[in-house]
């Protein structure tokens, strides 16, 4: 029979039930407030803006992955989807346009640059079929 710190479960057991100590709370050093930790004021920095960017570089990465010009990450397999490339590179362009506003210099330019190599790249293998 198992104790109470150890049950089993359907193929695999459960050892002690409290939660780890680094699972409670961190209580706030006194006469700070309203200081935010190390960990939480790296939650806190990700707004939007940071989160279009990382969009747009999985929509481009799905795009090149649907041009057949990467194979998929999971599976390693080929494979071309120019429909499919087409709406990855469509969106990308779209959340860019929502960005370029909010980006300065090289940054708005490597994001320009992305873009028209998509796109040259979408043309180019697409083999003259319209979409």
């Amino acid at each position: 029979m198992a104790s109470q710190d150890e049950t089993k479960g359907e193929g695999f057991e459960i050892l002690g039930h409290e939660a780890p100590k680094e699972a409670e709370p961190k209580e706030q050093a006194a006469g700070s407030p309203g200081e935010v930790s190390g960990e939480a004021e790296k939650v806190a920095a990700l707004d939007v803006w940071s989160v279009l960017r990382i969009c747009v570089a999985q929509l481009a990465g799905i795009a090149w992955q649907m041009m057949g010009l990467q194979p998929d990450p999971f599976t390693n397999a080929v494979r071309k989807d120019m429909a499919q490339a087409r709406v990855a590179i469509d969106a990308a362009a779209a959340l860019v346009e929502q960005l370029l506003p909010h980006l300065q210099g090289q940054e708005a330019k490597d994001y320009q640059v992305l873009l028209t190599d998509l796109r040259l790249n979408f043309v180019t293998h697409s083999e003259g079929k319209t979409q």
